[in-house]
């Protein structure tokens, strides 16, 4: 039977074991000749913003050196970039380790700052993409991802983290365009997939993120190492195996296109892998399964970014980047636009200092 994605259980941040486990779903997968003797090799992590490895915010430097010790040995010359959410590349490589792993691996960082623009007209959404130059000047593309939930899409996996490909404050843009439609935005990041179709995706969730994902959230040990050339379904597959309460907006888009096979075709490697127990702890109101009265509920109560002040540096981050210009520095405090908030939780995801969570309020 066709092995669509390899699962192995890990359970510490070592290169040497991290790469063995790689070269045999490689190998399970039949892409160990994917890569090939003098391919330009573009890698990709989840680098939102600069914080220390242990935060589980970034992927995990012993990953790209696992990574950069196979593909190595394939001969290939390795290149990494991203377009961190906030801060420069620079200071997130230096914060999240890769810096150093980038030295002894040989590895040269790679600008997003230059733009390319794609016209497709049978994308769903965006039928005018602007995209990372550097997304099409290499050979081949590993997407190398961080298992975490996420406030307003559930999880970011393989599909969510190819939205790094969107140069700088672009993001923003997207955000403002799809509002809070979680499936309109959905569709925007699987356009993004149709352009920048990785290699392969090598998920980092040995330890993950549960709760008021991408950067809010807990640690959570999870003990996972997931491999596939297709990311949607690596995606699905994962949201099962950490009990994902319900189809997260990607996957559910992503079914509905028919890109998810029929259940009976789904297989991984290691077979015997039990779910993870307890179940992940999903982001607050990220859940959107119905019970008794949440018409009613939804009615009265809105789900909106809150301010912790005592926590607030105001540093501003939230105000410059939020998409719908709703936040602003008023005596000494961020202000929230209700009237205009999108609800798209930016400032959630990039307050460097965790002084904004999502919680529920009385709409108006």
């Amino acid at each position: 039977m066709q092995e669509y994605a390899y699962f192995a259980l890990c359970s510490e941040y070592r290169a040497e074991v991290i790469a063995e486990l790689l070269r045999q779903g490689l190998s399970a997968l039949n892409l160990e000749g994917a890569v090939k003797s003098g391919d330009r090799v573009l890698l990709k992590p989840n680098l939102i913003m600069a914080k220390a490895p242990e935060l589980a915010i970034t992927t995990h430097p012993e990953i790209v050196r696992a990574v950069a010790m196979v593909l190595n040995d394939c001969g290939a010359k390795l290149y990494l970039g991203d377009s961190p959410g906030f801060g420069s590349l620079e200071r997130c490589l230096e914060k999240s380790g890769l810096r150093s792993v980038m030295r002894e691996m040989d590895i040269a960082m790679v600008s997003f700052a230059e733009e390319a623009t794609i016209l497709e007209s049978e994308n769903l959404v965006a039928k005018k993409l602007t995209l990372a130059a550097a997304a099409f000047d290499y050979d081949k593309i590993i997407n190398l991802p961080k298992l975490k939930t996420h406030s307003m899409m559930g999880t970011t996996l393989a599909v969510k983290n190819l939205f790094g490909f969107i140069p700088g404050l672009r993001k923003a843009k997207w955000h403002l365009r799809a509002g809070h439609d979680r499936h309109l935005f959905a569709r925007v990041i699987l356009d993004i997939y149709q352009q920048i179709v990785p290699t392969w995706n090598f998920l980092d969730g040995i330890v993950g993120m549960e709760g008021d994902g991408p950067t809010g959230g807990t640690p959570r040990d999870c003990g996972l190492l997931a491999l596939s050339a297709d990311a949607p379904l690596l995606d699905y597959l994962v949201e099962k195996w950490i009990g994902y309460p319900e189809l997260t907006p990607l996957s559910r888009e992503a079914q509905n296109l028919g890109w998810l096979p029929e259940e009976k075709l789904y297989t991984c490697a290691s077979s015997q892998l039990k779910p993870l127990s307890p179940v992940i702890k999903p982001a607050k109101g990220s859940n959107q399964a119905t019970f008794p009265g949440q018409r009613l509920w939804r009615r009265i109560f809105v789900r909106r970014p809150l301010i912790t002040h005592f926590r607030c540096h105001r540093c501003r981050v939230c105000v410059e980047h939020c998409p719908a210009h709703a936040m602003k520095l008023v005596d000494g405090k961020i202000v929230i636009d209700y009237k205009r908030c999108i609800r798209c939780y930016c400032c959630q995801e990039l307050c460097p200092y965790g002084a904004v969570r999502v919680g529920y309020s009385v709409g108006r």
